[in-house]
């Protein structure tokens, strides 16, 4: 909806994060109250760290309809909300705050869309991340949700992380979430990986490495990638980070960030207004967000 409309009835939502500057999700969020004559409007927050729980309290207070989270507050606001979902327990981390049963000033909810929306993403740039090879950049909560997601496609994952004893914390919780149930998680170091680089298919890095503005910086080197792999970044600003430069140099199929941006937040978007998204499509709902993040 346009600011200029705002009126008594308008309701709020937001992205707490720090930095926030570059996040485009309020473009987006914002393009599709406008399509669907939502009247609400998103705003981006940005609280320093020691003020993350008065953020949540003015949220509750001001009885927001609904919030994403990014770095980095995705861990610490679990100790903030009332109830957590399963892959947010596992996995540390909730990028999508909402109430429950939509009653809004209740029950305040938390978890985490970040795996929905990069499987979408790579499914729609033709890479299906089923009983394959991955390897996942990282341990962190984005990191922890996406590898619970390809475990449970039975990929065979590789975790690529720089403390190895983090790395196989992870993987030794996906082992015993997925005993019998999937093929047994591994863990390399970064040094390590370009020994094992030639068995992997798909690569995701599911870190913060060379987002703006630390864009010249890549958590692989040009010897760790091998021609014929589909490199995939989280990562969507700047879209084409150094990794994809390098990947698609390499001879590498790229996956762009931007489009798991767009999913996640489809998911979010539907726990905060259900009745409103019933009715409409993914591809619909995708079409609204990427027109609005251009501005």
């Amino acid at each position: 909806m346009s600011q200029l409309n705002i009126n008594g009835k308008t309701e709020s939502l937001c992205i707490f994060g720090n930095p926030i500057g570059h996040s485009k999700s309020p473009l987006m969020h914002n393009a599709l109250f406008e399509a669907l004559g939502i009247n609400a409007v998103y705003h981006p927050h940005a609280p320093e760290p020691e003020n993350l729980a008065d953020a949540i309290k003015g949220f509750r207070v001001l009885k927001y309809r609904g919030a994403n989270v990014t770095i980095p507050y995705k861990t610490p606001v679990m100790e903030l909300v009332d109830e957590l979902s399963d892959i947010s327990k596992f996995t540390d981390s909730v990028n999508t705050l909402y109430w429950k049963d939509g009653i809004v000033g209740g029950t305040l909810c938390g978890t985490t869309t970040d795996p929905y929306g990069c499987i979408r993403n790579l499914e729609e740039f033709g890479v299906k991340p089923e009983n394959t090879t991955v390897a996942l950049l990282g341990n962190g909560g984005a990191a922890k949700a996406i590898a619970y997601t390809l475990v449970e496609r039975q990929n065979q994952l590789t975790i690529v992380c720089r403390a190895k004893e983090k790395g196989q914390a992870l993987a030794d919780g996906l082992n015993k979430a997925f005993e019998g149930k999937a093929p047994t998680v591994q863990v390399v170091t970064f040094a390590e990986f370009a020994k094992v680089s030639a068995s992997i298919k798909l690569i995701i890095n599911a870190t913060s490495v060379g987002m703006t503005p630390n864009v010249d910086d890549s958590p692989l080197t040009d010897a760790d990638l091998t021609p014929g792999q589909a490199v995939c970044d989280i990562v969507y600003t700047p879209r084409m980070t150094k990794l994809l430069q390098m990947a698609e140099a390499k001879g590498c199929k790229i996956v762009t960030g931007e489009g798991m941006l767009v999913h996640q937040g489809i998911e979010s978007f539907r726990k905060w207004f259900p009745v409103e998204t019933k009715d409409k499509t993914n591809d619909e709902l995708a079409a609204i967000m990427r027109k609005g993040m251009q501005g």
